[in-house]
């Protein structure tokens, strides 16, 4: 019979699945489907107050003990590093993060490190807390990035990640647009430790971590009522950790591709790619 110590144990060595955004629509279903199936279920969100209250939550609704917070913040580079070390604190392995936190802008905001806030959030710190987490998942683990449509409508220019004409959807969608290109580079890197790294689509649905009430409050009320729950668009998210392919977009309920056939300009790519990494070495080496 195992002792109260020895469950304790057992529990440490259970690898955490990392939620960002854990608390807004699509990221509080994630967190309560991963929690229904008995998985360590790390909450990693701004609002830590909300967070701890949520886990709470999930502890009684689920009956899943194992569900922790640590709060983290992706407005710059040094709160990413923050992170990453109190995780390699908690001394647990990880199975996959999960990068669901989003941000659509209403207006143009510069952030610490002196990008626009939407790239920051969306694309470089995301990139960032990815490369740090990739040592601490096991073997078969998985990296997930939350894309979307957007990205279809729109290129990057030169300067990227710079923006030079900003708008709130335009510089979203190229943030967007650049974690999926770069998701080719990290999945074709990552997989010497069989680490998968895929992209999702959850779709437009009808709340979200991106701030679009504005936006919404402006929909007629017979077109909001056929936009999606986030309980449809957390599918892709969990079609993609169960699958042991890498570098795919998964989409819908049966729908993903190769994201290496969204690549269109692979001068553009090499240069993105490049850039990005000249931006984060100096934080992936502290």
């Amino acid at each position: 019979m195992m002792t109260d110590n020895d469950k304790l144990m057992a529990e440490q060595e259970k690898p955490l699945y990392i939620v960002t955004g854990s608390t807004d629509s699509m990221g509080s279903v994630i967190s309560r489907k991963l929690a229904e199936q008995g998985k360590a279920v790390l909450l990693a969100s701004r609002d830590i107050a909300k967070a701890e209250n949520y886990a709470t939550q999930l502890r009684k609704v689920t009956r899943n003990k194992d569900i922790s917070c640590l709060q983290l913040d992706l407005n710059s580079f040094e709160l990413v590093n923050d992170f990453v070390k109190r995780l390699r604190e908690l001394n647990r392995p990880v199975a996959a993060l999960i990068n669901n936190a989003g941000l659509l802008p209403r207006r143009s905001e510069i952030s610490p490190d002196g990008f626009e806030h939407a790239v920051q959030v969306n694309y470089l710190s995301t990139v960032l807390l990815s490369m740090k987490v990739y040592p601490l998942i096991v073997e078969g683990g998985s990296i997930i990035l939350s894309t979307s449509v957007s990205r279809r409508f729109v290129t990057l220019p030169y300067e990227f990640p710079a923006v030079s004409h900003f708008t709130p959807w335009g510089a979203y969608a190229q943030s967007k647009l650049a974690l999926t290109l770069f998701s080719i580079y990290m999945s074709s890197t990552m997989k010497t430790r069989r680490v998968a790294v895929n992209c999702v689509n959850p779709g437009l649905l009808k709340s979200g971590a991106i701030a679009m009430s504005r936006w919404m409050d402006r929909v007629p009320d017979y077109l909001s009522r056929n936009i999606p729950s986030p309980e449809s668009g957390v599918v892709p998210t969990l079609r993609a950790l169960e699958s042991k392919e890498t570098g795919y977009l998964f989409s819908g309920t049966d729908k993903q591709v190769k994201t290496s056939t969204m690549l269109k300009n692979r001068e553009m790519f090499i240069r993105v790619c490049n850039d990005t990494m000249r931006i984060i070495k100096e934080h992936l080496d502290s």
